[in-house]
């Protein structure tokens, strides 16, 4: 099952408190109600936190977010007060690289303002492309769609609703167990396609030679016992259908028209702007 990546909430809080080393109040004293850390005569302001905190976190994560922040803004500034009290600074190279990541910001700020965040993408593209990238799309392992349920303990009005019905996820709805927490890491529900070789062995053992559609248990473990609908297999260099990628496709068609568009956008800001270089100033002998 291939899953959309994004950068995770841990690395957004070391991106934002290396950023945060530069922000502060080292000369103006903010009101104190403003105040949300100090170190020396530098001050962390609230409305620089707020900011940095990303609105689609959840809730229950925003306040480790925010002490983690804190305290990685807390741990950068003791560390730059020392050296700067022992006159220790950034070489020229080291100085470029620290404002080089303003500059990034502040140029993908412009660039976002001129070419938009809205990027169109037809359904004919996304055809198009899925059709003439399929070497993208193989499978690198054979790979079976599962329905997945766990029961600490067997449940009888359960079972008897599991014989009853073609369909296990119906039964894990009707009964609200997708809503309840398991000890697993394997949840209740429709696991997507999941590569065969790393399901528990047990699991491996029990879809052995069964036929797509039949629900399989109980299995039991040291857990508790498992019940598995197995709805599909595919197996190794089979092509993911197109349902599946679709939204991977859709951002890397949206990825390259924006390096298109970026590339036009300097292109014509390059046009306007008095550009020199002297590579021979460099000797790299």
């Amino acid at each position: 099952m291939r899953k959309r990546r994004s950068i995770p909430y841990q690395w957004l809080a070391v991106i934002a408190g290396v950023s945060l080393v530069l922000t502060g109040c080292p000369r103006e004293t903010p009101e104190p109600s403003e105040i949300v850390a100090r170190v020396g005569e530098v001050y962390l302001t609230r409305d620089v936190v707020k900011e940095l905190i990303p609105e689609n976190l959840p809730q229950e994560k925003k306040n480790s977010y925010l002490q983690k922040l804190v305290n990685q803004w807390i741990e950068a500034q003791v560390l730059v007060q020392a050296a700067q009290k022992e006159g220790i600074q950034l070489s020229p190279g080291e100085q470029f690289q620290a404002r080089w990541v303003e500059l990034d910001m502040l140029g993908n700020k412009y660039a976002e303002q001129k070419i938009g965040k809205f990027i169109p993408v037809t359904e004919t593209e996304i055809e198009e492309y899925y059709l003439t990238n399929q070497e993208e799309f193989k499978r690198d392992f054979a790979e079976v769609h599962l329905v997945h349920l766990f029961l600490e303990k067997r449940d009888r009005a359960i079972e008897k609703d599991i014989r009853e019905s073609e369909s296990l996820l119906e039964v894990i709805e009707k009964n609200y167990l997708d809503q309840r927490a398991t000890p697993l890491l394997e949840p209740n529900g429709d696991l997507g396609y999941v590569v065969y070789d790393h399901l528990r062995p047990e699991f491996q053992r029990a879809l052995r030679n069964r036929k797509t559609g039949e629900i399989i248990g109980p299995i039991r473990t040291n857990d508790g016992y498992h019940y598995l609908q197995l709805l599909d297999r595919q197996p190794k260099g089979s092509i993911r259908s197109l349902e599946m990628v679709r939204q991977e496709i859709v951002a890397r068609i949206k990825t390259r028209k924006r390096n298109q568009q970026l590339k036009k956008l300097i292109e014509s800001l390059k046009e306007k702007t008095p550009i020199e270089t002297h590579f021979n100033h460099v000797n790299l002998n």
